[in-house]
Formats: structure tokens, sequence, C-alpha cells
């Protein structure tokens, strides 16, 4: 925004640096209808809704944890090799004897329940919105273990598609969509 305000007295500049700002919101539209609906729609046509259905997930889950095995894999030496000299090194933390305290009344096990279930709302989300392909890392950012974060990968495609098929495959404009465009 700021780039936009000093080229007031140019506003061919002010158009091409805008257009080049919208290459990626449209190259998001291309990736979401070429990776997610494309498919949807095909397997729909071709298998039916319900086969068609449990084909996306399986595909989905597969890829989901091709990514997250590969992830895992290469993580060690991108967090040694590229996230140290980028960030630094991250000093590790002096392993503590003591065993966690529990809490001593109702506040603090309601806040500690809230916060349980503030995790659990976050894994959903990201399970909704990303998918298994990028949710397991919102999985691991919330503290999962790694089999764990292998099982809501997953869930997470059985959720994704649970919303996606229905919208693109029984079609978007059979909701009512097509009166409004």
């Amino acid at each position: 925004m700021a780039l936009l305000t000093t080229v007031r007295n140019f506003p061919i500049w002010r158009a091409l640096i805008a257009a080049v700002l919208l290459i990626p919101a449209f190259a998001g539209v291309v990736w979401d209808e070429v990776l997610l609906a494309g498919p949807i729609i095909f397997l729909v046509e071709r298998l039916g809704f319900w086969l068609g259905y449990v084909v996306f997930c399986l595909a989905w889950s597969g890829i989901g944890l091709f990514v997250l095995s590969v992830w895992l894999r290469i993580e060690p030496w991108v967090k040694e090799h590229i996230f140290s000299k980028i960030f630094g090194k991250k000093k590790q933390p002096a392993e503590s004897t003591q065993e966690e305290e529990k809490p001593k009344n109702w506040r603090e096990r309601l806040v500690l329940w809230i916060a349980g279930f503030a995790r659990a709302i976050g894994a959903l989300a990201a399970a909704v919105i990303l998918g298994p392909v990028y949710g397991w890392a919102v999985f691991r950012l919330l503290r999962y273990r790694e089999r764990d974060v292998y099982a809501f990968t997953i869930i997470a495609a059985w959720i994704f598609g649970g919303i996606w098929v229905p919208f693109y495959g029984l079609g978007v404009w059979g909701f009512g969509l097509s009166r409004l465009f």
C-alpha cells in the first residue's frame, strides 16, 4: 500500500504494480480450480457421488501422508541448514525432572479444559480449511504427537472431502449461486 501511495504522480506505475500484486490472487484461484474442483467434478461425474467421495478422500489422504512423511524426513536437515542460518540456533531448555503440577482449583481446571477445547477447534479448522495436504503443519504447531498428526491427516481428508465434494460435486450452481452471477 505504501508503494502505491509513493507513485501518485505516475498512474501507469500504479496500475502496473496493482496488476503484479494481483498475480498471486489469480494463481490461487487457478490452483483451487485445477487441484480441487477439477478432480472432484471428474470423480463424481465418472463414479457417482459416494464412490467419487471415497476415491477423493483416499487420494487426498495418500497425498497428505506422503507430504507429511517427506517433511518429517527432511525437517531436521532444514532446521539445521536453513532455519538456523535465518533465525539463529534455538537454545535447548534444561530437562525438568519435576512432574507437571495438577490444577489446584476449579478455575485452573476450567482454563485448562478451555485451552484443550480451543486446541481441538484449531485442529478441526485446519482440517476443514487446509485439508490433509497442509493441515498437518497446523497439527504440528498445536503440539500433537507424531502418531496423532498422522491420524489427524487421515481424518482431515474425510472432513475436507465431506465439505468440498458435495460443494463441487453436486454443483455449486445447484445451490442457487447461479442466480447471483
